[in-house]
């Protein structure tokens, strides 16, 4: 499992679970035809929902994530993470997304295309949680 982060600066134009599933959808629209379907799932114990990108043989997941633990990590990464961007503490909002094992590399390329989907909102600071640093900030 391989897990990225990107914390949003506040916004004009906000994100929210359904602004998320809408530009992934139109962002993978070319691996359709690979096999892709996004489907919608939510946590049993917070009813909070995330979407699911389903290939054959590997998926991943989105998360939009607010409130006190998206907080909570922001002052964690701030006090832990080297060159760590001092603007991440205005962040309170997050895009989450869950990546499964691809022990053959057989989706390296979707990986890839995931972050930089992340890397063109304006303002995120991308931390790759396994590497404890940030992968592009401000």
């Amino acid at each position: 499992m391989f897990v990225i982060h990107a914390y949003l600066a506040k916004s004009s134009n906000p994100y929210s679970h359904e602004r998320l599933a809408s530009e992934l959808s139109d962002y993978f629209d070319f691996e359709r035809k690979n096999g892709l379907e996004i489907g919608v799932s939510a946590n049993p114990f917070t009813r909070e929902k995330y979407l699911i990108l389903r290939w054959p043989g590997w998926n991943f997941t989105a998360h939009f994530e607010t409130g006190r633990s998206v907080a909570e990590d922001v002052n964690y990464i701030a006090s832990v993470t080297k060159d760590c961007p001092p603007e991440i503490k205005d962040c309170a909002e997050r895009i989450r997304f869950v990546f499964s094992p691809d022990e053959g590399r057989d989706f390296t390329n979707h990986i890839i295309w995931a972050i930089d989907y992340l890397s063109a909102i304006p303002g995120a600071i991308i931390f790759d949680e396994s590497q404890k640093t940030i992968v592009r900030g401000w």
